[in-house]
């Protein structure tokens, strides 16, 4: 099942060289191992950035194992006080918290009844990676792509569902199918209804990161904000269940060595303060009531983008 650990972690050693994104994935290979015969398949976690400095040699860290059959080969919560190397760094966990641990077919059923929501805010905590072919074959970084490519791809082959990537690949490839299937084409479909927009002051923009041996990994960062326009209530439940993956799995290519880390924070509309209601006919009124006057609806809160056409996988 699906499970998120929020980890605390205290450095023991002097290290001049920051913590590298290329350490910490090395640290999880050797915690979560995969098969030489899936060596090229997408991992089974994502790392949900890289260890952040909290001061006083601390560091908080945040890993998802998102494999609904089987649990990871190493419970985080079974190396506290046992030093971790990563890189030229020596990290002891000296807290393990489970944040999330919800079975597929729980997400995927009635069962499962998040808060309602029908607009979150998407902020991004390391580079989002996403990318899209040219004319000619090249890849491209894509810095503003539309909601379906944000929550990522199915793959299809035959008919049936072999796989995929980001939120919803991580249904196709470890929900159980006979759940996975229906509530992939109730959620692709309904992504149709999700629009986007811009936050002011934290527009999206490209981002550049250096990675191992002096490569450069091209991104974008920045806030958007995400909208269910016209749907039911099936359509704003499963939006629920969609923002919950987007946070857990991440968003683009790169997810297991911390690229494409957002933080979802849901949003309600403003609500106009009810008023006092007035005194029935007959009676006085001892003092005389004021009324507080209504803030106007920020109109910002209602735009939003155009629709866009999907225009094919956005993952290999």
């Amino acid at each position: 099942m699906p499970r998120r650990w929020t980890v605390i972690l205290r450095e023991r050693a002097d290290a001049a060289r920051p913590i590298r994104p290329e350490d910490c994935h090395g640290l999880l290979n050797r915690w979560w191992p995969q098969p030489e015969s899936e060596h090229t398949a997408p991992k089974r976690w994502a790392m949900n950035g890289w260890p952040t400095p909290l001061g006083d040699r601390l560091h908080h860290w945040t890993l998802t194992w998102l494999d609904d059959e089987s649990p990871p080969p190493v419970d985080p919560g079974e190396l506290l006080g046992r030093v971790q190397r990563v890189g030229d760094h020596l990290l002891e966990p000296l807290s393990v918290t489970r944040t999330f641990d919800t079975p597929y077919s729980e997400m995927l059923t009635g069962s499962y009844r998040p808060a309602a929501v029908r607009a979150a805010e998407v902020r991004t905590r390391t580079p989002v990676v996403t990318t899209t072919r040219d004319s000619t074959g090249e890849r491209v970084p894509h810095v503003w792509p539309n909601p379906r490519r944000l929550f990522g791809a199915v793959h299809r082959s035959g008919g049936g569902i072999v796989g995929g990537s980001g939120a919803v690949g991580a249904v196709a490839r470890f929900a159980p199918a006979e759940l996975a299937a229906p509530w992939l084409e109730e959620a692709l479909a309904g992504l149709a209804r999700v629009r986007r927009s811009n936050l002011p002051g934290e527009e999206v923009g490209l981002s550049e990161h250096q990675h191992a041996e002096k490569r450069s990994v091209l991104g974008w960062q920045g806030g958007l904000r995400l909208e269910v326009v016209d749907g039911d209530p099936r359509d704003v439940a499963t939006f629920a269940v969609l923002l919950e993956l987007l946070e857990l799995v991440g968003i683009g290519k790169y997810t297991a060595q911390g690229f494409g880390s957002v933080r979802v924070d849901t949003v309600t509309r403003n609500v106009l303060a009810s008023r006092v209601p007035a005194p029935r006919s007959g009676r006085r009124v001892a003092h005389r009531i004021r009324h507080s006057r209504p803030r106007p609806i920020d109109t910002r809160a209602r735009a939003v983008a155009e629709a866009e056409e999907f225009g094919g996988t956005l993952f290999d």
